[in-house]
């Protein structure tokens, strides 16, 4: 009975396929082995613990003492969500909301910058001499070693207003020197340089491997129809970079979001606190602030608008190619 069922079965898809619809049969359901559900559990298990120890396990307490005016010398006291509206309607209010709109112009630049030129160098490397683009590959990687504290010494030094290399140029040029890190719409511009410059190898070999997943029948099929290069990237390149471009771009706002080591180090407090992002806010408050109850739930309206961000992102760019 179950030969007959599967051959009428087959008989269907085949005459829906020659009808010019085609119809998938259903599929059994593979039963698996219990040494293999153990393996499978096995190995999520070391992800799982560590979410737990250093994800799940600090957000509830978190959770918990936003909840209190924390004073080590005093005692906790419990003030409901009198911390929440001291951060977001209260004492607090004004400087976490510029954080917020520092957060959001890093963003603004870093994002679409970094994507477009990660998009640009992987194509190039693609498409010159292997031999070349493996010395390429690996400069452009160098600065993704570097850690955010020694890329903001190196362009610290290069931003330097009297001596610097770049302001060294612009008088080579004869043009005025720039004051890079006092001025607040250049401090942030400068920021943004440095951080673009230390994220770009891995967005670009990211980018880079999702151009060598992409078949090449595509292209070939595309220039017998005489395609031009800005079709080829517009209809094929575009389209098959989609889970690699959203992947690039939540791992971007969220970095860009939380850019913090680069700018305490080139801009620190100066340019009238024009580069103080989401994450630096929280360092000051830390390190300053009388209740630590504020800084608990600081933290967590900051760890609700990045979600609300990727949930956004997610929304927009959702499609059956994205879930593949």
């Amino acid at each position: 009975m179950t030969e007959e069922t599967t051959a009428r079965e087959a008989a269907v898809s085949v005459n829906n396929a020659e009808g010019g619809v085609l119809v998938q049969t259903p599929r059994k359901k593979r039963k698996y082995k219990r040494s293999e559900v153990i393996t499978a559990y096995a190995c999520l298990l070391p992800s799982f613990v560590l979410m737990m120890l250093f994800i799940t396990v600090p957000l509830i307490i978190s959770a918990y003492f936003s909840l209190f005016d924390v004073n080590y010398y005093l005692g906790n006291t419990f003030v409901w969500f009198d911390n929440y509206h001291k951060v977001l309607a209260g004492t607090m209010s004004a400087e976490f909301y510029r954080s917020i709109l520092v957060g959001v112009e890093y963003i603004a630049i870093i994002v679409p910058v970094q994507i477009i030129l990660s998009f640009l160098i992987a194509n190039l490397i693609v498409k010159i001499n292997p031999k070349f683009s493996a010395v390429i590959k690996v400069c452009i990687y160098l600065p993704c070693l570097i850690s955010g504290i020694v890329v903001g010494a190196i362009f610290s030094f290069l931003y330097n207003y009297d001596g610097g290399l770049f302001n060294s140029i612009l008088q080579a040029f004869g043009l005025p020197k720039v004051n890079w890190t006092g001025e607040p719409g250049w401090a942030v511009f400068s920021v943004c340089i440095a951080a673009i410059w230390n994220g770009l190898g891995y967005t670009t070999l990211i980018m880079l491997g999702g151009l060598y997943d992409i078949p090449g029948d595509y292209y070939e099929a595309a220039k017998l129809d005489g395609a031009s290069w800005w079709q080829q990237t517009v209809y094929i390149t575009v389209p098959c970079l989609k889970n690699i471009g959203m992947y690039l771009l939540i791992s971007l706002v969220v970095s860009s979001f939380q850019l913090y080591e680069i700018a305490l180090v080139i801009v620190g407090s100066g340019a009238m606190h024009a580069t103080e992002g989401p994450i630096y806010y929280l360092y000051y408050q830390f390190n300053y602030s009388k209740n630590m109850g504020e800084v608990y739930a600081a933290s967590l309206i900051v760890a609700v608008v990045l979600t609300a961000l990727s949930s956004v992102i997610f929304r927009l760019t959702s499609s059956e190619k994205s879930l593949d």
